[in-house]
């Protein structure tokens, strides 16, 4: 009886809908450092989902200029790895696959492992389904990318589906739709004019040379992160801003 009741208690928490949003993605926004040019940048590629899921499967399109390394282009970070209960009830880590196409224009990984679980707190262990990526946050891969000494800014998209099998623990995330854009741009921190990666006060020099018209000796992404509050003018505030941000950094 107790299992019975257990077990309509999780199916009816697994037909209720799901609100919150389910992604991955490396950011909205993602800076570059110009040193980087002509040379390679590593980003981290995070899950967050609000339901089991056991897949996912994405297609990636990238800016002209950012380029994944054909070798090692992707690395498994600590998501892939996911701890489970096998059916005689002993610890286990499974080490979800990455499934990449040519050039990574599509990503994926499907778990087809059984996990298991002692619902009844008898000593037998029944399968819940596969093994599953739970709710929450999972860091998935890291992506090694070249950067082309043009390179200035462009959009990574991801196109995809998380999905899963059923779930006697709960809610579970059924063919559901992932779509996101991330901005990735070559600069500055806006507001540190010199690329110090600080704010300082050659900082503030700067820029208030360049409210008085005066000459200031600054590289394009300097002259771009001039505008520290990117409001589209530079002025006193964009001092006042960086003052604020070097007393705090």
């Amino acid at each position: 009886m107790k299992k019975m009741f257990f077990a309509a208690l999780m199916l009816l928490v697994a037909t209720a809908s799901i609100n919150s949003a389910n992604v991955i993605t490396m950011g909205d926004s993602i800076r570059i450092k110009p040193a980087k040019l002509d040379g390679y940048t590593q980003h981290a590629v995070t899950m967050y989902n609000d339901g089991y899921c056991d897949s996912w499967m994405m297609s990636v399109s990238y800016p002209d200029g950012l380029m994944v390394k054909l070798v090692s282009g992707i690395t498994p970070l600590d998501g892939m790895t996911i701890p489970y209960i096998n059916r005689y009830g002993e610890q286990q880590v499974y080490e979800a696959p990455l499934n990449v196409s040519a050039a990574y224009a599509t990503i994926g990984s499907t778990i087809t492992e059984r996990g298991y679980w002692d619902i009844d707190e008898d000593g037998w262990f029944d399968s819940y389904g596969t093994v599953k990526w739970t709710p929450g946050a999972h860091a998935l891969f890291t992506f090694n990318f070249y950067v082309d000494p043009a390179f200035r800014g462009g959009y990574v998209i991801f196109d995809g589906r998380i999905t899963s099998g059923a779930d006697e623990r709960g809610a579970i995330l059924s063919d559901v739709r992932i779509y996101k854009k991330c901005w990735m741009w070559v600069g500055y921190k806006p507001g540190d004019v010199n690329g110090s990666e600080r704010y300082d006060v050659g900082d503030v020099t700067d820029i208030i040379a360049y409210v008085l018209g005066k000459p200031v000796n600054l590289d394009e992404f300097g002259y771009a992160a001039l505008d520290a509050n990117r409001d589209g003018v530079v002025n006193v505030v964009d001092v006042t801003t960086v003052i604020d941000w070097s007393l705090n950094q």
